[in-house]
């Protein structure tokens, strides 16, 4: 399944070799161009896409429209300039594999669908957020300012595969490990490599947002005072080492989690409304990679949308089976595959 390899390949990039080029992370840096296929034709005339456009009444089929529309928000803010793919968090990822899928649903194939139509038309149809939030009430899991910021247009990050862990494994591989020859111009050249490219950190607990008066200085002659920007700050911390026994005795002080301090300049149009956001909160930001100190310790993002960052792993069931079982959308009219396909093997395929 392409999700689970993309999952894969994410964590692959921990262990590149030091000589690891650019492009790994950022490909050419032209962004792909989406065009309409014989799956893309298909879709529109489907039943699913009609609910898209037009609502469900259908008890059954909002759990499925809004599981979707759910999924779909959650990876607006990772699309990216890299490749084709895109990237569904791992929880989601199985539970779209698992919940939507039966021999007369694939619920994969119509999200995948979902996604392409988005990346074609360049944003989410007006229609389908109308849907979302007619459905809110009933599906409360759907993320309606993800929703928003891609009905406003896709504003594809430069690459999804730099999180904070890669970019810290890196700093140390391309860095801090390099021989004495190298490492008069390695900091230098990371800076080149990985700054000024747009990124998404998810995983962060938020510190802090308000607005942040400039540090005083002398002005010069005509000068204007620099306005107050909105801040965020957030920490990221290294997860705890997960335990390869079912009993462990640790002995002395614990060892101490690594972390990594973000700031980031909040554009002055937010989708997600700042004053519902908790410290402490799981959040993900989406911005400008702009600075950061010696070790990867702290990290500057300029121009940044913040987000809520839920943790899926406490939903046990985003689809009820009888739900799915019992509604009319749910058929497999995009690909026309029936339950048990007739011929030689007499198989599902």
């Amino acid at each position: 399944m392409r999700l689970a390899r993309l999952f894969a390949l994410t964590l692959s990039l921990l262990s590149l070799p030091a000589a690891a080029q650019p492009e790994v992370f950022f490909g050419t840096g032209e962004a792909p161009v989406f065009r309409d296929t014989d799956l893309d034709r298909r879709f529109v005339r489907t039943r699913m896409y009609r609910a898209l456009d037009q609502g469900t009444e259908d008890a059954g089929c909002a759990q499925v429209v809004g599981a979707l529309l759910t999924m779909l928000g959650e990876v607006g803010p990772l699309f990216h300039k890299r490749d084709e793919n895109f990237m569904l968090d791992p929880v989601l990822a199985h539970a779209l594999n698992t919940q939507l899928v039966t021999p007369q649903f694939q619920g994969n194939t119509f999200f995948v669908a979902m996604v392409r139509r988005v990346l074609i038309d360049k944003k989410l149809r007006a229609e389908w957020l109308a849907t979302a939030e007619a459905l809110l009430p009933h599906y409360p899991a759907i993320d309606i300012p993800r929703l928003k910021f891609l009905a406003d247009g896709v504003q594809p990050i430069d690459s999804f595969l730099l999180t904070i862990p890669v970019l810290r494994e890196r700093y140390k591989e391309e860095v801090l490990r390099v021989n004495s020859v190298a490492s008069s111009t390695a900091e230098a050249l990371f800076r080149d490599n990985y700054l000024d490219h747009d990124v998404t950190f998810a995983g962060l607990e938020l510190v802090d947002v308000k607005l942040e008066q400039p540090k005083k200085k002398r002005l010069k002659k005509g000068e204007e005072p620099e306005p107050a920007k909105m801040m965020a700050r957030m920490v990221w911390m290294e997860p705890e080492p997960a335990s390869t026994t079912s009993y462990e005795f640790r002995f002395g002080k614990p060892r101490k989690r690594e972390r990594v301090e973000i700031t980031a300049q909040l554009l002055d149009k937010q989708y997600m409304d700042l004053n519902k956001l908790l410290k402490g909160s799981r959040v993900v930001i989406r911005g400008r990679f702009w600075e950061f100190k010696k070790g990867i310790t702290s990290i500057e993002l300029r121009d940044a949308l913040i987000f809520q960052d839920r943790d899926w792993t406490k939903i046990a069931t985003f689809v009820d089976p009888m739900a799915l079982a019992n509604c009319p959308l749910a058929v497999n009219d995009l690909t026309g595959i029936a339950p048990v396909q007739p011929g030689a093997f007499g198989k599902f395929r």
